[in-house]
């Protein structure tokens, strides 16, 4: 009985703390889909809100902004890329350990016109 009262907090908190970077884990790869659909959408000539409003699709973010803009013809000998960076913050919740909010960032790339 002892024993399991000193083991079971630490083994609560490991426990924990796996579901919690899981978590952490499964929302970054979010972010990363809603960066690749956003510069998707910029890529293929849409208006930078319809970009933002496709980054926005799946993941809870807090902030989405583009770089680059693909002109309406693509030139092959100087190639132009749409950027989309997304940032969301996570909160994470380990018993007696405060380790706050983090904020995760995702970018992603396209070449213009495909």
């Amino acid at each position: 009985m002892i024993e399991l009262a000193l083991i079971l907090p630490v083994l609560l908190m490991v426990m924990v703390g796996i579901i919690e970077f899981g978590r952490a884990y499964s929302y970054q790869e979010s972010i990363q889909g809603a960066a690749r659909e956003g510069a998707r959408a910029l890529a293929l000539h849409q208006s930078v809100s319809n970009a933002v409003n496709a980054g926005r699709g799946s993941a809870t973010v807090t902030g989405i902004s583009t770089s680059g803009s693909c002109p309406a013809t693509a030139d092959p000998a100087s190639p132009q890329y749409a950027t989309v960076t997304v940032k969301a913050k996570i909160t994470f919740g380990i018993p007696f350990i405060s380790l706050g909010t983090k904020t995760l960032t995702a970018t992603a790339s396209m070449l213009c016109g495909l």
